[in-house]
């Protein structure tokens, strides 16, 4: 039977990926990007070709941090780069001497300080021991961080992460006339010695003759007080308008304006607006750093640059300030080599910059600062090499398409061959026999834009629940709250009371009778036939959430504060604690041998065996499972505040994975023999996934707080805010 399972509001715990290690030996001890055991020349990671020593590996390809990781207790590279150590059973995994097993921890813990306590939580903020016992996150000028693996947060004041690269840490001292308070910012002064002892740029002497009589930095030592008619023989004395400034002292000139006699031959031969010797009055000269200047306006101006420097901060009077040929600016002002995504390391050449791509990308538009911006697999314009262009080789009518790093062509988007004539005949956007795909019929709705539109059910803002499990194939049991219990005709779509006497939270069906939650009172059970009084299995089971008739029993799942799961015979009686956790429980849904339920705000899947026994972790630091789906063989479940679908197989071998990705807010969830449907808890669409593919297929465009899903031979049930709504599937 399959119980679908209604929401709380209940905020998850995400605690990183299950990169968890623990310590059952005494040679667990190491540094983030140093340590121990045979790890190889790197030749299992992502490219690295650098010699490695003994139990460490070049993983990552960036050569500033060769050799990062140590493979002996690497969970993620246990022996050789890329081997990921899983967890089983709810333990700990650990990697010793570069072999993955298992701790006598339950994950994400570990005993790190080898007392047999287990007191080491790995999932973050120990920065000592991040991701396995001993990982000691640090680098260089670094303040590291640890959400469940080593990240670099900031660095040290006065230190730069220039490189781009966490591995080196922050590697640049940023009181350097060439990193003067950031990455590339030179420290250059005009007619000035500079200085950057504080990581500020300031002047540490002025040139003989000159003074900084406007006291600011970015112009230098601005005055030539030998000449400068606004500051005569010193800052602020000032020569009147008829005179000018020679060797300190005003004098009176009879030139007219803009000339001047520079020469001490009186004939006016200077033109004080252009000359680059006598620029704005005589005598001072444009000497501009790394440059060739102009004199514009009695101004002094940059005219060029000499090779290798540029003017990045546009102020004439430090010249040409920024050397190029470096990571920050290589061929010009902000041509950056480096943050790139998806480079693994990078260089500046005399052609440019040289990146290095992370396996499967590629530098297709030459442009550094973008990264390594095309995945090779993918990318229809750049299909398996940056030349391969499967748009320009598509039949006509045909849609291109990349898959694996090789061209394939489809019908065009909207189009579709479903008379198999090869002609692409068919608009499915809007075609209701072929609505989206081949086949799809909408029945007596219509098709848009590729999608049936939704048919309404039910119309009642109180629907909480809906269950399949009914034995007449034409109706469905449905629960409301306030309201109670009621069935629905699939076909004329009419609606029959079963009870009104109770409301209902929650219910599921079975042969006779339909088992519900009132969320005040207890489980009640009601013949789903005749209908009638309700007959009470317990009233003091209150606090329920969902709940699953199988195996004999009712299983019960609770809001925060009771017992997290509850056992009810199914005829009343005697209430049965099966796991006494108080944070919360909300899906459940049980086989012959276990009951699984979802505890979100302890982000983990549970299960307890049906015939009695202890609560065990199925999965642990799941981002807020919510619903939970079991067939024969797996466990599925919602994350939703990870937005994952996740399944593990089940007892005793547990492997759990990644089902589906990339689905945000990801929450009510059903299932069938062969698919999976599941919906956001806000908005997004309804989707449908093959077991066996994984393949997605998008049935609704658009939803919003669906609280359940049941799903027929023919048709996707959900309820939402305005009830009951359903489409093909």
């Amino acid at each position: 039977m399959r119980a679908l399972v209604r929401g709380l509001a209940l905020v998850g715990l995400l605690v990183g990926a299950c990169t968890l290690g623990a310590r059952d030996d005494d040679e667990l001890s190491g540094e983030w990007g140093k340590g121990g055991a045979d790890g190889g020349s790197g030749t299992g990671g992502t490219g690295g070709t650098v010699s490695c020593g003994k139990g460490t590996a070049d993983c990552d390809g960036v050569a500033s941090n060769a050799c990062e990781v140590t493979t002996d207790k690497d969970l993620k590279n246990c022996g050789k780069c890329g081997n990921e150590c899983p967890s089983s059973g709810g333990k700990t995994p650990t990697c010793i001497a570069g072999v993955c097993g298992l701790s006598n921890c339950e994950a994400p813990t570990a005993d790190c300080d080898g007392n047999g306590s287990c007191e080491t939580d790995l999932s973050g903020g120990d920065i000592s021991n991040c991701g396995f016992c001993g990982n000691k996150c640090q680098a260089d000028h670094a303040k590291m961080v640890c959400p469940g693996t080593c990240q670099m947060e900031d660095c040290e004041s006065g230190f730069g992460n220039c490189d781009g690269q966490a591995g080196n840490g922050c590697e640049v001292a940023l009181n350097t006339l060439t990193d003067c308070g950031t990455c590339g910012a030179a420290c250059a002064i005009a007619n000035a010695t500079p200085s950057c002892a504080t990581g500020t740029c300031e002047i540490a002497t002025c040139t003989n003759g000159y003074q900084n009589c406007n006291n600011d930095v970015t112009d230098g030592c601005e005055s030539f007080t030998n000449t400068d008619p606004a500051n005569c023989g010193s800052c602020g004395k000032v020569c009147s308008a008829n005179q000018t400034c020679q060797g300190g002292t005003c004098v009176t000139s009879t030139c007219p304006a803009p000339t001047a006699d520079c020469d001490a031959n009186p004939d006016c031969e200077t033109n004080t607006s252009t000359s680059v010797a006598h620029c704005g009055f005589c005598n001072n000269a444009c000497n501009l750093n790394n440059a060739t200047p102009a004199c514009a306006n009695g101004t002094c101006a940059v005219a060029s640059c000499k090779a290798g420097f540029a003017d990045c901060d546009g102020l004439p009077a430090n010249g040409c300030e920024v050397t190029l040929g470096t990571t920050t600016n290589c061929k010009a002002c902000g041509d950056s080599c480096s943050g790139g995504a998806h480079v693994t390391s990078s260089s500046c050449t005399g052609s440019g910059c040289n990146i290095v791509c992370s396996p499967a990308y590629a530098d297709c538009n030459n442009a550094a600062s973008d990264g390594c911006e095309v995945l090779l697999a993918t990318d229809v314009h750049h299909c398996g090499t940056c030349a391969t262009d499967c748009t320009l080789s598509a039949p006509t009518g045909t849609q291109p398409a990349c898959q694996s790093g090789s061209c394939s062509f489809n019908c065009a988007t909207g189009t579709a061959d479903c008379d198999g004539n090869t002609s692409c005949e068919t608009n499915v956007l809007n075609d209701g026999l072929n609505c989206g795909i081949c086949g799809r019929s909408c029945g007596t709705t219509s098709c848009v834009n590729g999608f049936c539109q939704p048919e309404q059910v039910v119309t009642a803002t109180n629907v909480t629940s809906i269950d399949q499990n009914y034995s007449d194939p034409n109706s469905v049991v449905y629960g409301r709250n306030p309201g109670g219990v009621f069935r629905v005709d699939k076909n004329t779509l009419n609606s029959f009371t079963i009870t009104t006497l109770r409301d209902a939270a929650w219910v599921d069906s079975a042969a006779t009778y339909t088992y519900f939650v009132d969320p005040i009172d207890g489980v009640f059970r009601v013949n789903t036939t005749t209908g009638g009084n309700p007959g009470s299995l317990n009233g003091a089971a209150t606090g329920g959430v969902a709940l699953d008739f199988s195996s004999g029993a009712v299983w019960l799942t609770s809001t925060p504060g009771q017992a997290a799961l509850r056992r009810i015979p199914p005829s009343g009686g005697i209430v049965t604690t099966a796991d006494p956790a108080t944070q919360g429980a909300l899906g459940v849904d049980a086989d012959a041998s276990n009951v699984y339920y979802a505890l979100p705000s302890l982000g983990e899947v549970r299960y307890v065996p049906v015939a009695g026994g202890a609560a065990t972790a199925l999965a642990f630091a799941q981002g807020e499972p919510s619903f939970v789906y079991e067939d024969t063989t797996h466990v599925y479940w919602t994350c939703t505040s990870a937005g994952v679908i996740r399944r593990a197989t089940k007892p005793p071998a547990v492997t759990v994975s990644d089902f589906v990705t990339l689905q945000p807010g990801a929450y009510a969830l059903a299932g069938t023999a062969s698919d999976i449907y599941w919906a956001p808890k806000t908005t997004g669409s309804l989707w449908r996934a093959s077991k066996s593919s994984g393949v997605w297929i998008k049935l609704v465009e658009s939803v919003s707080g669906v609280k359940a899903i049941s799903v027929d031979a023919t048709h996707a049930y959900w309820v939402d805010g305005s009830g009951i709504r359903r489409v093909p599937k």
